[in-house]
């Protein structure tokens, strides 16, 4: 087969991604080193903490390397399941929805090629990141089982393989759904798939019961105990074939070819597959696509009146700016249907919470326990409002793409457009915050003043996260961007997530000795001196100050740089 023509209709996007860099400002470019240098630094931290752990693991005695092969298990499944998931919503873009289809549709490009290289670009989008950070996992693995050259060559081939059957299987699956689901139900289609993604965390969670295994004593001998953790992951499933094959060059065991052989003939076979099935129905699929769905809610009275309602304070022209980012959200399948990603990030972040090990600490400092791990969990709160802010606020201004000189050219000033993209991001992120501050608070069973702490300290870093995720998309707007997803995961995007985690950090830090303090004076009823007053207000009122200059600092600053650049973005 010729892959020249492959070559060529992937040779636009690699040229694309390096005339970025070359023809962006000096700023970007630095963005885009910064991004480069956290990444190394990053990936290295994960790669020690991993083999610190694993090390700690593999050391238990009898059972350590048991242990060790079912985490690799269940590291394998994790990553299989978001790779499906993945794959099936960019999937649905690269083939059916991206802006350059229509030229290069009317190119006279065999279709097999067509779809080796959106299948390629796919990949490339949706598993990066997953093969990028589980590579210090697996040469974690290698460095603690003092793996030889035979086990790295074999990631080469595995790891591969691995990534190629869920990309075809996303690619199989966004190519059926299109096609049976006419476009103006393609809420339906996406609805559809967010659940089949809730299903299946919640389905694996329930099934491997994790935390079973940390404890024996759950057992009713230790037989049963080794039983459970030695009992496989079903055998028609790709990462159990890529388990075994790792799991027995690291302990030393011959060469499983049966697997070996099912993991390469199941990755030649689902391209195979995936290729046959979407070039005989990718036309009617691409046809349905283009056909317009019924605005049917945007254009409901009801809702015409409660933004009417909502946007009666602000100035006539932030109030249309609000009520055409409301109704263009409503309408875009894209965007709305995130919100069944944020459902599904909510209840795994409760279910992880109700899963901690609260009990392992007995006696006396029970309570003190359960009180440390609800202050920790402030960072998974402001860890999951930096990532919605990364992907709905962050991305507000890239998405007015050709539309952004009608803006510019309205009766709105710099500020007033940019608060009016601040404020429904910021009410949404505020309920989600409460929620899991709240909620998970409640369910350590931590006292009334760390559920209030935790309650002012998501209201304030839901403000300056919102404020830091709408200033800096206005310093590093991109209207050329096709979809909201792309932009929040380029240099830019990851800046804003390094700066909005070393805000929750900083707070977290600074509220850190208040709250030391005062949990100290209720177990050792001691009474809190005036000094120590002192030091706690001023404490949580330099963390309160922190979070509101996060809010106005990078709006004022985003609203000159959006204002004052006009020849950047023609």
């Amino acid at each position: 087969m010729n892959m020249g023509g492959t070559a060529r209709l992937l040779s636009p996007r690699i040229r694309g991604l390096y005339n970025r860099w070359k023809r962006a400002e000096s700023n970007m470019q630095a963005a885009s080193t910064l991004f480069l240098l956290f990444g190394i630094a990053f990936w290295v931290g994960l790669f020690f903490l991993m083999h610190w752990l694993i090390s700690a693991f593999y050391a238990v005695d009898v059972f350590g390397p048991i242990l060790t092969a079912k985490l690799m298990e269940l590291l394998l499944m994790g990553m299989f399941g978001m790779l499906c998931f993945s794959n099936t919503v960019t999937g649905l873009s690269t083939f059916y929805l991206s802006d350059d289809l229509e030229l290069i549709l009317s190119l006279p490009v065999p279709r097999w090629q067509f779809h080796l290289a959106r299948l390629i670009d796919t990949a490339a989008q949706s598993s990066w990141m997953v093969v990028v950070f589980g590579l210090p996992v697996f040469f974690a693995y290698g460095l603690t089982h003092n793996a030889g050259a035979d086990y790295y060559l074999l990631l080469a081939v595995v790891i591969p393989c691995f990534v190629a059957i869920p990309v075809s299987a996303g690619v199989v699956m966004a190519t059926l759904l299109v096609t049976v689901f006419p476009a103006r139900r393609v809420r339906e289609l996406l609805l559809f798939a967010g659940v089949t993604a809730l299903v299946f965390v919640v389905v694996m969670l329930r099934v491997f019961r994790p935390e079973r295994l940390v404890d024996a004593g759950n057992f009713d001998s230790v037989a049963a105990y080794v039983a459970e953790l030695q009992a496989p992951v079903p055998l028609l499933v790709p990462p159990r074939w890529a388990a075994e094959l790792l799991n027995n060059s690291l302990a030393g065991r011959p060469m499983s070819w049966i697997s070996l052989g099912l993991l390469v003939s199941g990755a030649i076979a689902f391209t195979g597959v995936g290729r046959w099935i979407t070039t005989r129905l990718y036309d009617l699929g691409r046809s349905r696509s283009q056909e317009a769905q019924k605005a049917r809610l945007a254009k409901a009275g009801w809702l015409d009146t409660l933004l009417m309602v909502v946007t009666k304070p602000l100035t006539q022209a932030q109030a249309a700016v609000i009520i055409k980012d409301v109704k263009s959200f409503i309408r875009d399948p894209g965007q709305w249907s995130q919100l069944l990603l944020v459902g599904s990030i909510v209840i795994i972040s409760l279910v992880s919470v109700a899963a901690l090990p609260v009990d392992v600490v007995k006696g006396p400092w029970m309570g003190t326990f359960r009180n440390v791990l609800a202050f920790g969990v402030l960072g998974l709160v402001g860890f999951v409002m930096a990532a919605l802010a990364a992907r709905f606020q962050f991305t507000a201004v890239s998405l007015e793409g050709h539309a952004w000189w009608v803006l510019r050219s309205s009766p709105i000033t710099a500020r007033q457009y940019l608060w009016a993209k601040l404020w429904p991001g910021l009410v949404a992120m505020i309920a989600v915050g409460e929620l899991l501050a709240i909620a998970s608070t409640w369910i350590l069973g931590a006292g009334q003043f760390l559920m209030a702490v935790a309650s002012l300290t998501a209201l304030f870093l839901a403000m300056g996260i919102a404020g830091i995720a709408v200033g800096m998309g206005a310093m590093f707007p991109d209207f050329k961007v096709d979809n909201a997803a792309r932009a929040a995961a380029g240099p830019a995007g990851v800046l804003f997530m390094v700066v909005s985690l070393t805000l929750v950090f900083a707070v977290i830090a600074l509220e850190g000795y208040p709250v030391y303090v005062v949990l100290a004076a209720e177990v050792k009823s001691r009474v809190i001196t005036d000094e120590q007053w002192i030091a706690i207000i001023g404490c949580f009122s330099l963390a309160a100050a922190l979070c509101v200059g996060a809010l106005f600092i990078p709006l004022k600053v985003g609203a000159r740089r959006l204002w004052g650049a006009e020849a950047d973005h023609a």
